[in-house]
């Protein structure tokens, strides 16, 4: 392996291990304070966007409450999945080539999540 990949891997271990300890900090105080970031759609709005619940989600997995999580936002796994995939997907782009994030390939696939991520949204509140 080049320095160069080296302190590319370096970077994206440091990286992913300050999101992971965030990311885990901020669902442990939603679990045990009941406090999370308010939707700003919601307050002014009085609707629920298609990430509405994600916070007390990720809590409930916490204590592995499936039931829970997807009662609070019922395509967590979705938001999951995407995550992991544009994450693994920008990390391998940016290891072999030093190229920034992007979203992934192929790009269709991207629009039909942001769609059934909107459809969710919408659906969510009239149904």
């Amino acid at each position: 392996m080049s320095d160069g990949k080296r302190k590319r891997l370096y970077k994206l271990i440091a990286l992913f291990g300050a999101i992971a300890a965030v990311l885990l900090a901020y669902a442990l105080i939603v679990r045990f304070t009941g406090y999370g970031i308010p939707c700003i759609f919601k307050r002014r709005l009085g609707l629920e966007c298609s990430a509405c619940g994600l916070s007390r989600a990720a809590a409930s997995l916490i204590s592995f409450d499936l039931a829970s999580a997807f009662a609070y936002n019922a395509i967590w796994p979705l938001y999951l999945a995407y995550g992991l995939w544009v994450a693994i997907s920008a990390s391998f782009k940016y290891l072999r080539s030093g190229e920034e994030l992007s979203l992934p390939r192929p790009m269709w696939l991207n629009f039909v999540v942001f769609g059934v991520m909107l459809a969710y949204g919408v659906v969510r509140n009239f149904i």
